[in-house]
């Protein structure tokens, strides 16, 4: 059965081309979007890469730094159509190896509603990825019910994944918590509040997979629960408590402890989570020697064969429709 990466990024071609050249990236600036990240990685080294870590189909959405939520949307909308043709290009020149995920200018429901349409109908790309938040207005927001509604009739895997900087790092820089503890923080707040703000409810057709396992989600599961029982103002908007609908939620496996899977599988169920490697993150720099996710997932002693392969290989093909 192929092993099927849900979570791996790239850095297109446009920003790394404006970052040599010093031009604006359709208006803007590309080193305001990379902030310092550079991964130019080449076909060939992706693919060799893919059979040093074991992986026969990637995923692959672009670096979240490409989101550009904070720029024009028209601008934002050029780079994206930029990137998403890269990615369905890469696609269409390896189908074999690789499905894609567009991004979008969530600025603008409109725009980033066309342009899923594009990315999904025209390029052949099985979903979306967004933004914990975009500019600061959450998921849950009246202004995004359109785009939900959009996502489930195209049947649009929605891939829910932060960029920098996170909320914690408004609280701290040191310790590299930003990012350790500021994904899942991120994560988490997004996801309740999609579940909280009835868009599960409302769409229940939606694919919305979180990544990096769903932050504290299902930790929260109980507090969530409280919350819906002791006030109104938790109750507004659905009908059952906040741990029922966290079945509807797909989670990439990237916890990077046992138990925590362990946890996650037995709250959600083993059949609602996916691989995901993060790829080329968990590689770069000294603190990725080392770490290889798919030995890591085949070295769990507490996890059982079966379950291994659902998470490496039927279930994301099932969510991909492979």
């Amino acid at each position: 059965m192929p092993v099927i990466d849900l979570h791996a990024h790239l850095t297109p071609r446009c920003l790394i081309q404006s970052l040599r050249t010093g031009d604006l990236l359709h208006g803007i600036d590309p080193a305001v979007i990379a902030r310092g990240m550079l991964r130019s990685i080449s076909m060939d080294d992706r693919i060799a890469d893919m059979e040093r870590y074991g992986v026969d189909i990637q995923v692959v959405s672009c670096e979240p730094q490409m989101y550009c939520y904070q720029f024009a949307a028209l601008n934002a909308l050029a780079v994206h159509r930029d990137c998403n043709d890269e990615v369905a290009a890469l696609v269409r020149d390896h189908p074999d190896r690789f499905a894609g995920l567009a991004i979008l200018p969530m600025q603008d429901v409109a725009s980033a509603i066309a342009e899923m349409g594009r990315a999904v109908n025209e390029l052949g790309l099985r979903g979306v990825m967004i933004g914990d938040h975009v500019n600061g207005n959450m998921l849950d927001e009246d202004m995004f019910r359109e785009f939900w509604r959009a996502a489930e009739s195209m049947n649009a895997i929605v891939f829910l994944h932060q960029a920098s900087p996170t909320l914690v790092s408004v609280r701290t820089s040191r310790y590299h918590l930003g990012n350790t503890i500021g994904n899942a923080v991120d994560r988490t707040i997004s996801a309740a509040s999609v579940v909280c703000g009835g868009v599960l409810e409302d769409f229940p057709g939606l694919r919305i997979c979180l990544g990096h396992g769903g932050g504290y989600l299902c930790f929260a599961a109980g507090r969530l629960d409280w919350g819906y029982r002791w006030r109104a103002s938790a109750r507004q908007r659905i009908s059952r408590p906040p741990s029922t609908y966290l079945r509807d939620f797909y989670y990439d496996c990237i916890t990077h402890d046992e138990q925590a899977l362990r946890f996650l599988i037995e709250t959600v169920g083993v059949d609602r989570i996916v691989f995901g490697s993060d790829y080329p993150g968990f590689a770069a720099g000294p603190e990725g020697i080392g770490y290889d996710p798919k030995a890591w997932l085949m070295g769990l002693p507490g996890l059982s064969a079966a379950e291994k392969a659902a998470i490496m290989s039927s279930n994301p093909a099932k969510l991909l429709g492979l």
